[in-house]
């Protein structure tokens, strides 16, 4: 096994720029996408929403990504050797990487069971998900995901790739749990479609029998069938932001059981730290693509966002129109 001073954890200079503009990029980008879905949701009452409310932590989650977890990595990456890295910084890095994967990550669980609800029960989907039941579940996720991970800073270095792995199974929990819910999602889905092709063959051949026949209500009938188009896209909706988190988080964990079995022989170890740079610098990334695909997928919460910045877009051209005429009847009477 080589000795520490053989070993170099250092990033070249080239990486360490490129990592700093990609997370520069990638961080802007989660400040501007997520606060615009935050206020979009504080300044609409319409989208006091279940629903809503778990997007909201998500993009709450994910504004703060932007704001300190993608800066500390340019930080790490360009101003702070890999050896003040290591003696110093290992724990609060740890901590703030796996907090915030592990809240995202079950802040989708729920939404993923709030989308198994409202496709499989829809009937009593109102009485079992409410926005009390919403905001006390964030909460336990939040508190959950900081409390858990605050471990790190009484884990020495040695141990932490064990902590490490330990977060990536109970994440990996959360993964089986929004797995489960969209096999039977589905599975639900293509039994609705086939039950609605088999109502509209009955109904064109009832269309043929005679007038006294008792026939369903089309009405009814048509806005059961949107209500249940509605619930399944804004499933696939959720289903794509998860796959989209779990396919760009899925190196970090790769890298963390590598460290684990390869923990004795520090010059690899210590080049894992590097890969580990890029697999998080990537995994972060989804914070700055879930606004996009999840919230602006909602129509209902892109009209709302609209009319958003239409008003505030007036407020600030009456604002400057009031402020101008003021100047100029200063000017003139001055």
């Amino acid at each position: 096994m080589a000795s520490s001073s053989d070993c170099s954890g250092e990033i070249s200079f080239f990486s360490g720029l490129f990592l700093g503009i990609f997370n520069g990029v990638s961080g802007s980008a989660a400040i501007i996408g997520n606060t615009m879905v935050l206020i979009t949701f504080f300044k609409n009452q319409c989208l006091r929403q279940p629903s809503y409310y778990l997007m909201a932590s998500l993009a709450a989650m994910d504004f703060l990504v932007g704001l300190v977890v993608n800066p500390f990595y340019i930080v790490l990456t360009n101003f702070v050797t890999w050896q003040y890295r290591e003696e110093n910084l290992l724990q609060l890095e740890s901590f703030l990487d796996m907090a915030s994967s592990m809240t995202i990550m079950y802040t989708l669980t729920c939404m993923s069971i709030e989308r198994y609800i409202a496709v499989i029960y829809s009937l009593r989907y109102r009485s079992v998900v409410t926005g009390k039941r919403s905001l006390i579940a964030i909460a336990v996720v939040w508190f959950f995901g900081f409390s858990l991970n605050a471990l790190y800073f009484v884990t020495n270095n040695d141990n932490l790739p064990k902590m490490w792995v330990t977060c990536g199974i109970i994440t990996g929990i959360a993964m089986t749990i929004i797995l489960s819910c969209y096999a039977k999602i589905f599975s639900a889905a293509r039994a609705q479609s086939r039950r609605i092709a088999v109502s509209e063959r009955c109904a064109q051949s009832n269309s043929t029998s005679t007038e006294t026949e008792e026939k369903p209500d089309p009405v009814v009938a048509r806005r059961a069938a949107k209500e249940a188009k509605r619930a399944r896209k804004a499933a696939w909706r959720v289903g794509v932001t998860v796959g989209a988190v779990m396919f760009l988080s899925l190196p970090v964990f790769v890298v963390g059981i590598i460290q684990v079995v390869i923990m004795g022989d520090l010059c690899r170890f210590r080049y894992y730290n590097q890969v580990w740079m890029w697999s998080t610098t990537l995994s972060l990334i989804s914070s700055a693509l879930d606004p996009w695909i999840y919230a602006m997928g909602i129509k209902e919460f892109r009209d709302c966002f609209k009319r958003t910045i239409r008003d505030n877009l007036l407020k600030w051209v009456q604002m400057l129109s009031c402020r101008g005429q003021v100047e100029l009847t200063n000017n003139f009477q001055g």
